[in-house]
């Protein structure tokens, strides 16, 4: 009623003023109509821009904006995170699930209510919950980060969301929320005293997002990888935007290409309407963890990550001809994770934490992908996503990642992944089924069967400036181009579609993977077993090495000298009876 009350008055002194000085303008005959505008007229103008000044710089600090979504490790949670500039004493999610229309004409009839002093609510009002968070600073940033988890999700259900601070019940939706919820925060409301036009500017928009549908349906998403805040990042988030039936994006690294934060603001601001409809799920590039990127790449992009906090290892150096080795200590900020979804298992590897046979990294890797194999009938679809290309023609950054295909290869190949999804080098490609450069399955129709073997795609295509490509196409490369947009897959229980649509809403390439239920066989097996024996531990390598060393510098030759194999076979070998008729 406050609010409402607020708006009549200042609409009527407005009107006032405008029939002043129409009223003056009739009468002044060519001279200067804002002399005859009486003082208090020009008084209550000043006064509405003053007010609207104020309210325009209290937006400015209190209004969230860089609002995203992103998963957790929980299959019903899903946790929202957003920016404000200026310290907020609480950050608070309203969710209602059910379509933002209904929220909308819930809000209109509320207020209608109240104004007739009618208090009846429906019971889809009652679907209203509120659920409060935290928020964190971290050095550099001159705002703060505000996030909440939002429980009890159902699957395959539309939800409507807004997020703020202020009044816990603000004033555009008093008496919609859970009257339990009331009950048990009724308190809250003596610490605020705000009013309720001060109220409203904290608070987003109405937002709908819908969570991962339950395992007889299928579920779409899109993968992009290379963004920037220039070039075509903004067309490919608005075709993205575009599709209703994505429910998940996933960015392969390098999100904004900032180090300085109001570059990732600026970012935060260009993907939101994307990020803030679906779960953003993301991972590290090679600008993301340099100095000034990293902080605000892991506060404002909160992943499930396995280890919540980086690790300390020694690196031994190796000694030179003018230095001797030394052991220096090494920071490394863990951001790889794992989640399932639907039909789909996915890895979500750092290639800026270390991944060689026996590091933290690839351990984790062998335990996910044993894992992952053993869910295959629930989550028959395995995709890894790692920013470093194992597969690329392209020069952006010299070609394929040889250190990353050498360590990490082989094993996806034994544990049946089905596709990786790559950035960092500036363009489209995609390869046939590959494994060590050598085609498994060629396929000009682009039918595929799970157990052809991996196929690696090159989606750097979020924005940034395209790179140019060798002029040889090498045999494994299926498709290649130098466009922007993102990889769109539909994951079904039997199938797995795959296409490329560049920003236009074109398409540039589609293949399809039919799955065959892929298991562990003995020969693959056999060769897990053979190579964690052999490569698992590098201190049994030295041992090995050192016991081979001995026998053939000392051993053996101790053994020759004393004629020792010599006198071995002698004492196993019988001498040979002589015949009392050969001495006749």
């Amino acid at each position: 009623m406050k609010i409402l009350f607020n708006k009549l008055i200042k609409t009527l002194i407005i009107v006032i003023i405008l029939f002043i000085t129409i009223s003056n303008g009739s009468e002044m005959k060519g001279s200067s109509a804002t002399s005859h505008i009486p003082a208090t007229a020009t008084a209550s103008t000043t006064t509405i821009s003053t007010t609207i000044n104020e309210m325009n710089e209290k937006q400015k600090l209190y209004s969230p904006r860089e609002i995203h979504l992103a998963l957790t490790n929980k299959d019903d949670e899903m946790v929202v995170t957003w920016i404000t500039k200026d310290r907020i004493n609480q950050p608070i999610v309203y969710l209602f699930k059910g379509d933002c229309s209904v929220v909308t004409s819930n809000i209109n009839n509320n207020n209608n209510n109240n104004n007739n002093n009618n208090n009846n609510n429906n019971n889809e009002h009652n679907s209203f919950n509120i659920s409060i968070g935290k928020s964190i600073v971290y050095n550099g940033l001159e705002g703060y980060v505000h996030s909440v988890t939002l429980n009890n999700l159902e699957f395959g259900k539309t939800y409507c969301y807004s997020v703020g601070s202020g009044n816990i019940y603000r004033s555009d939706i008093k008496g919609l929320v859970n009257q339990q919820q009331q009950n048990n925060n009724n308190n809250d409301n003596d610490n605020n005293d705000n009013d309720d036009n001060d109220d409203l500017l904290r608070w987003s928009k109405w937002i709908s997002f819908k969570t991962k549908s339950n395992e007889i349906d299928h579920v779409t998403f899109g993968a992009f990888a290379d963004s920037g805040t220039w070039g075509d990042v903004h067309e490919v988030v608005a075709s993205m935007c575009r599709d209703e039936s994505l429910t998940l994006a996933i960015h392969g690294g390098d999100l904004s290409y900032g180090l300085k934060e109001e570059v990732w603001d600026t970012f935060g601001d260009i993907i939101e309407p994307l990020a803030s409809r679906m779960p953003f799920m993301v991972i590290p590039g090679n600008w993301d963890v340099k100095e000034g990127a990293l902080q605000p790449f892991v506060n404002r992009y909160p992943m499930p990550l396995v280890y919540k906090q980086p690790t300390i290892e020694k690196k031994r150096i190796s000694a030179t001809a003018s230095t001797a080795s030394i052991t220096t200590l090494q920071t490394n900020p863990n951001l790889y994770y794992s989640f399932r979804y639907t039909h789909v298992y996915f890895i979500m590897l750092s290639s800026y934490d270390p991944y060689s046979i026996g590091s933290l990294q690839y351990k984790w890797l062998v335990s996910e992908l044993e894992l992952a194999n053993t869910m295959r009938q629930q989550y028959p679809w395995l995709i890894v996503i790692a920013h470093s290309p194992m597969y690329s023609s392209s020069t952006g950054h010299g070609g394929s990642d040889i250190g990353v295909r050498t360590q990490l290869e082989w094993l996806y190949d034994v544990y049946n992944v089905n596709i990786v999804f790559s950035g960092h080098d500036h363009g489209y490609e995609r390869t046939h089924p590959v494994l060590a450069e050598k085609v498994l399955k060629m396929n000009h129709n682009s039918q595929y069967k799970s157990k052809d073997g991996t196929i690696h795609i090159l989606g750097g295509t979020g924005g940034a400036t395209a790179d140019p490509w060798f002029d040889e196409q090498p045999n494994w490369s299926a498709v290649r181009e130098s466009t922007s947009g993102y990889t769109k897959f539909i994951a079904h229980k039997q199938t797995l579609q795959v296409t490329y649509l560049r920003m236009n809403g074109t398409l540039g390439d589609h293949f399809q993977i039919t799955n065959e239920f892929p298991t562990l066989d003995s020969i693959k097996s056999s060769k897990i077993f053979s190579h964690n024996n052999v490569n698992s531990n590098p201190s049994e390598h030295t041992g090995v090495f050192l016991l081979f060393f001995a026998l053939i510098v000392f051993v053996f030759p101790i053994c020759a000298y004393y004629k020792l194999p010599h006198l071995i076979f002698s004492s196993l070998v019988p001498k040979p009876m002589i015949s009392n008729k050969s001495m006749v």
